[in-house]
Order: structure tokens, then sequence, then C-alpha cells
């Protein structure tokens, strides 16, 4: 508590600066980027050293809202408190269901360690169990409609608790479900209304699918101990981040990661009895779907698993009620190991990895406890499946058959972009905007510490120790120019002399071909326009607007103020990229959703990254004749492309076999 009162920590900023933006009407359609939500974080003063969006709801973040006037450290002492005072309607409900003692329920809560840490990290799942929690509560009381609403709002929250919807339509519980679909549509307009569209859609086309197929966010951690992180352990390879798995392999990764996984949850959909309507068979199918959500998570972390109360106050009111203590010492045993913090290996070590996942195998013991438990004792003809039973049987079958080959196209398609990945030194979650300086590559590199600038060749690498929020660069005729977005050199600044700022409150540095002006990017409440100044003027100089205020310029390439491409949103249109030239005035060009243009240094050529089928893809362009060609079609994202001098030869950053917009550099000649 003393930790969590005094320092944001980590992931209540998250929620925070998400609800603060949509407050005070900013454009948040990029707010999953990481070093967008990273520079406004840094604007707004918010003191932590990284922040990141993925793979949390724009919905969720809404709880926040009421708080977004006040500092940060005060909204959490709040939130802090609010936490707290839930587990009070939490407990009563608990007792109403289970009629284990306050005292036993309040074991349960003094005993989980997740419950600390969703204290000291601001989270939001003791507000998530306090829904789940009342929706069992209610559906019992024959609530329906306020059961099912219940269950929607969880769902737009942290989108597992769907699983619920399975749970009402086993049960034929019409109303239940239609209340759910209605109150889950009417959280998604709300939701729509206050962020707009952009964000929405690319949670649903981008971050989703990443996530449910376990890269949302980096899969070589051991704390997610998930069956799609162990399975990315030993079976997929990673030049980084998991050179040597035990077992490269990624058939037996595809056969195994569906498999798996509908193993583990088809019994706790299975054994749904509709006809069984007593208290204690619905709160234990209620707490099956619960612990197998957990336990097929494909990123849980430490503090998701304050939601096994709910279990955990079953089982154990079901072991009192028949006086199995010896179970009853086994299932406390199991409680605190799956809440039990446990450290990761200091290096990769093949099939020893399970060993440091106990987690896993506990919450798999613990559903099967609960799958012995509805299993029935003395089957009877209305304990026997009905053809719904069949039918679920059969669908996933169907979905395992359609995983495992589209799970092989995937890993094997993502691992053909490992042939052009450049062997780097440094180890870092992400690395970005690469560039050729100076005949060295230069990039941004993402660590736990922040942003910095890195400059890396054969024999040395060389990471800036003056900032760790470097966000941006660029460079040229002996000088490189660095966004730096933290106070009190918030701004493009010289390195020549980091600690005098040339441009206030601007990102995205670009030099002219001839060296003599910077093109940089502004933003108004989220929103980019693109400037350019002389370098040889003084600061007092008048800054030149290079596009209208109608567009919202995410990235640019500038040569000179009269020739530039730049990506941009019109009105409620997916970004495209603008040309201005000999021929062209901030003209849009028919190349569909695409961003991230780069002119080549002899103005032939221009790369940019096109979106289709959920991936952004390097193409090119001939600016002379407007002919487009795709360099690459794999299902991941190549991104930031740069060129080199020769015009031929592209430096990018890839998320390719990693996570999602988790990059790499790579590098590929595109034309001969």
């Amino acid at each position: 508590m003393p930790r969590a009162w005094t320092a944001l920590v980590t992931d209540f900023p998250d929620y925070y600066m998400s609800a603060r933006l949509a407050h005070e009407h900013y454009d948040t359609s990029r707010m999953y980027e990481w070093t967008w939500i990273q520079r406004e974080k840094d604007q707004h003063d918010v003191d932590i050293r990284v922040i990141g969006m993925i793979p949390i709801t724009p919905f969720s973040t809404l709880a926040l809202w009421p708080l977004t006037d006040l500092a940060p450290l005060t909204a959490k002492h709040i939130w802090i408190l609010l936490s707290l005072v839930l587990l009070v309607p939490i407990g009563w409900m608990l007792r109403s269901m289970t009629h284990l003692s306050y005292q036993r329920i309040a074991l349960a809560f003094s005993l989980s360690i997740p419950l600390y840490r969703n204290l000291q990290f601001g989270q939001f799942y003791v507000l998530l169990l306090l829904l789940i929690v009342a929706a069992c509560w209610a559906y019992l009381r024959e609530y329906y409609v306020l059961a099912g609403a219940l269950v929607a709002v969880a769902a737009a929250c942290k989108i597992f608790p769907i699983l619920f919807f399975v749970f009402f339509l086993q049960r034929r519980s019409w109303r239940a479900l239609a209340s759910g679909v209605v109150t889950g549509l009417a959280t998604v307009a709300v939701s729509v209304v206050i962020f707009g569209w952009s964000p929405h859609r690319t949670y649903l086309h981008e971050i989703l699918p990443w996530t449910l197929h376990g890269e949302g966010m980096s899969p070589y951690v051991t704390s997610s101990a998930s069956i799609s992180s162990v399975l990315h352990y030993l079976f997929l390879a990673e030049p980084q981040w998991n050179p040597h798995p035990w077992h490269s392999s990624p058939l037996w990764y595809a056969l195994l990661q569906p498999t798996l996984q509908m193993l583990v949850l088809a019994p706790a959909v299975l054994l749904i009895r509709r006809n069984d309507r007593t208290q204690h068979r619905i709160l234990l199918e209620w707490s099956a779907l619960l612990t197998a959500s957990l336990a097929i998570s494909t990123m849980p972390a430490s503090y998701h698993f304050v939601l096994m109360v709910l279990p955990i106050c079953v089982l154990a009111a079901r072991l009192v009620e028949r006086k199995w203590y010896w179970w009853l010492a086994v299932l406390l045993v199991l409680y605190l190991g799956i809440g039990f913090p446990m450290p990761g290996p200091s290096r990769i070590m093949g099939l020893a990895i399970l060993l440091y996942v106990p987690r896993l195998f506990l919450m798999l013991a613990l559903l099967l406890g609960i799958y012995v438990l509805l299993w029935p004792e003395h089957p009877t003809k209305e304990s026997s499946w009905d053809w719904t039973q069949y039918a679920w049987m059969a669908a996933m079958f169907a979905s395992v058959a359609i995983s495992v080959p589209s799970t092989l196209h995937l890993q094997r398609a993502v691992r053909q972009e490992y042939a052009y990945r450049l062997p780097l030194k440094t180890q870092a979650l992400l690395e970005a905007n690469p560039r050729l300086l100076g005949g060295a590559t230069s990039y941004i590199a993402f660590t736990l510490s922040g942003y910095h600038l890195v400059t890396a060749n054969l024999n040395s690498t060389w990471v800036d120790p003056s900032s760790d929020d470097d966000l941006s660069f660029t460079g040229g005729a002996g000088h490189i120019w660095v966004e730096r977005s933290s106070s009190p050199y918030s701004g493009i600044v010289d390195m020549q002399d980091p600690a005098h700022v040339v441009l206030k409150d601007a990102h995205d540095p670009m030099l002219s071909a001839d060296g003599l002006s910077l093109g940089f990017i502004r933003n108004d409440h989220g929103f980019g326009r693109l400037m350019a100044r002389r370098i040889s003027l003084p600061e007092s100089a008048i800054e030149t607007a290079l596009t209208p205020p109608s567009l919202n310029v995410y990235e640019a390439t500038f040569l000179s103020e009269k020739e530039y491409a730049f990506s941009a949103v019109e009105g409620r249109h997916p970004p495209q990229i603008f040309l201005t030239d000999a021929a062209h005035s901030n003209t849009p060009l028919p190349l569909g959703e695409s961003r991230y243009p780069a002119l080549s240094p002899d103005g032939h050529w221009m790369a940019y990254s096109h979106f289709e089928s959920g991936a952004w893809n390097l193409w090119i362009r001939d600016q002379r004749t407007g002919v487009t060609r795709r360099i690459a079609d794999e299902p991941c994202n190549q991104i930031q492309p740069s060129w080199e001098t020769d015009s031929k030869t592209l430096l990018y950053s890839t998320d390719c076999g990693r996570s999602l917009w988790l990059t790499a550099v790579a590098r590929r000649r595109v034309l001969p």
C-alpha cells in the first residue's frame, strides 16, 4: 500500500491517460501507437517512465472519466479507495451465494496476492470482479435482464467475459442473452461517440487478432504463464527474444496451440446442464467458465487472478459442506500458488521453461477439479447429452480444424521476414524509425527505462545517455536533431547542444535534401499539421504551414518545401497519402489505406505501407509514372521505411514473428 499510494507504478496511467485525452476532446485515433501515447503522456506531465494502451479496450478506460480533472496520483488514490470499497458488495454477494462466513471470504481476499497487485498498479480487475459476481448473483435470483447487461459491460471492458453468453445460450436464458446483446451494442455506441470510430477499428482489425493468437504483447515473457507463451518458447524461434527454442517447429506450435486451448475450454461448455437449476450447479458452471477463460488467456498477468476469488469461494463452500477438509487444504495451496509471483529465468532454458510457469499447471489442476465436481455422480436421463452438446462439439472440432492450418500459414509466413532482419546487439522491446546516418544504422529503442536514440555499426553500438524520451530523429550535414518529449526539453533539439530546444512542441523532424530546412509535425489536441522552417533563421522566424487544418497529419517525408508527401486523415476516412511536387499540391494519391511515405533521395521512388487483410505491407511507387509495386505480402507489419543513399535499398521496422508493433529493424533491396 505505501508504494501504491506514493507512485503511479504502472498500469493506472494507461487508463487515466486515454480517458483524459477523450475528456479534453483530443483526437484519439492513434491512442494505441506506442510513441504517440508516450508523447501525450509527457506533455500532460504524467510521472511514469513508459505507457501503452495495448490491449486495453477504449470503453474500459471510461471508468476513470470522472477522475480526469484530478492530478494522476490523486486520481489513483481515489481509485485505490474505490477498489477497497468495492470489496464490500463483492463480499456480501459471495456470502449470499455460497453461505460462507464473512471471515472466510475476508480470508480469501487477504490471501490474494493478485488483489495487492491490483491496488499497487491501480488496475481494473476489482471492478471487473464486481461485474462478474453481480451478474452471477442476479442470474441466481432470476434477474436475467440485469445479469445479461452486467456480462455485456464486463465484456466491453475485457472481452473474455463474452464466454458467459455461451452459458446463457446453453441454458436457453433468452432474456439474459437479449439484454446482453442490446447492452453490448449500447456500450460500443457510447465508446464510439466518445473516442471516435478509428481506435475501435484499429482494435478490431489489428489488436484483437494479434491478441487472440498470443502476440498482442511479447509472448516470450514467463510471467504471462500462458499456453501460448509456453508454446512460443518451446517451438518458435525469434532472432532476439528466443534464438534457440527447444525444438523449432511452427508445425508443432500450430497443432498444439488451438488444440490445447480447446481441450481446456470444451468441458466448461459441454458440462452445462439446462435442466439442473440448483444454485450449487449454476455456481460451479459459472466458476468453470471463468477459470477456463483465465487458463486459456494468451496474455494473463498476475493481477488478473483476483477474479479467482469467486471460484475459490464456490469450491470452498462445497468442500466445507461435504467436510472434505483435506481437499480444502489442497485448494488453499492451489490458490496461494496461483497468485504467487514467480521470477523469470536469466536465460533461455528449453524444456526447463516449464519450471517457471507453475501457475499454468495449478490453474489446470484447479479447473480439472471443477470439471470433476460438475460430472454427474449418478447419470440420469436429464443429465445425458442433447443435440446442443453434439452441435457445440462439432463446432469446436471445426474451429480447431480451421485454426491449425491458418496458424501454420501465419507462423511460416512471418518467419520469411527473418532473412532481412539486422543482427542488432541491443535488447529492446521495440526498435523503430531506422535511418542511415553517417554510414551507421540509427533507430529509436524502447526499453523499460524509456526511449533512446541508438546508433549501431559492425563494431560498436552507441546509446544516447542524456535522455530516456527520444521519440524521433533526423540527421545530416554533421547534425542530428532529436525529438525529446519530456520536460524541460519538450521539442526538437540539436544534439550538438541538447539543452537548447530548437523547435518547441514539435515532433518527427525531417531534414530537407539540401540540408537547409527542417520539416516537422506540430500537434494540437492530437491533430497533426506539417510545418517547415529554415535552419539558418532565428527561432522567432515564422514557420510555414505546409498542410491545411482540415488534414490530420500522421507522418511525412520531406525533400523541400515544394516536394514532400505525408499520410493524413481527412474527415472520417482512413489514412491516405498526399503528395506535393511539380504536378501535385497536397493531392491524395489513389493508394488506398496507406501510411509511412518515404521519398527516395533521387526523388524517383516513394516507399509506403499499405493496409490490407489486417497488416501493413511495403509497396513502392514510381513517382514519374505513378505505377505501384508490392514489395512484400506477409501477415505482419512492415512500417516506417527509409531509403539508403543508393535509392534502391530500404531500412524499415517489422514486427514479423514478434508482437504487435514491437518492431525490429530490417533491410531489403527493393530495386535492381
